[in-house]
């Protein structure tokens, strides 16, 4: 019951968006890096009771990172995707486990759909991407950009480009130690 009526909520929740245009997440993302080696199984607004792993696309794995004022802004360049399996739990996906639904960020700033840069993306079960039009995603992705309570808090305010957990490029090799 619970799984049905997240999908339900999220459905709905897009009925709002004006639907889908294209289609802008690949089918097959199993080769990518996940953002962060954090084991996220803890409740966070907008994701609920739901454990969550977040993968991103060659294009994002090296952002722009600049320095202003003391200050780091990270800048994921254009066509950078991330997205973020969602579990039924908050405990780690049994083997074969499916998500229930996928949360995607496409960096797309000339994208009529874009919020901050963004185009925000729910994927269902039935593979049916509902882009958020509303600001329900960036405002929260928006507490990423200064310090915040939640993963590693950005202790240093840093503007993460509305990422909470920005990716660190690092070999496979290392990753993997």
């Amino acid at each position: 019951m619970k799984k049905l009526t997240v999908i339900l909520a999220v459905v709905l929740l897009g009925a709002c968006s004006g639907g889908r245009v294209k289609k802008y997440l690949p089918d097959d993302y199993s080769g990518w890096e996940k953002t962060t080696n954090t084991v996220l199984n803890y409740p966070i607004s907008g994701h609920e009771n739901h454990f969550r792993i977040p993968y991103i696309n060659e294009t994002g794995e090296k952002p722009e990172i600049t320095v202003k004022n003391n200050r780091k802004y990270y800048n994921y360049p254009p066509g950078t995707i991330i997205i973020k399996e969602v579990y039924d739990k908050l405990t780690a996906p049994a083997p074969g486990e499916k998500p229930i639904m996928l949360t995607a960020m496409v960096k797309a700033p000339d994208d009529p759909n874009a919020l901050g840069g963004w185009v925000w993306i729910v994927k269902t079960p039935q593979n049916k991407e509902i882009i958020f039009k509303s600001d329900f995603c960036i405002t929260c992705h928006n507490d990423a950009n200064s310090a915040h309570p939640y993963g590693d808090k950005n202790p240093d305010g840093e503007f993460r480009d509305y990422v909470f957990f920005p990716y660190h490029y690092q070999s496979r090799e290392e990753s993997e130690k």
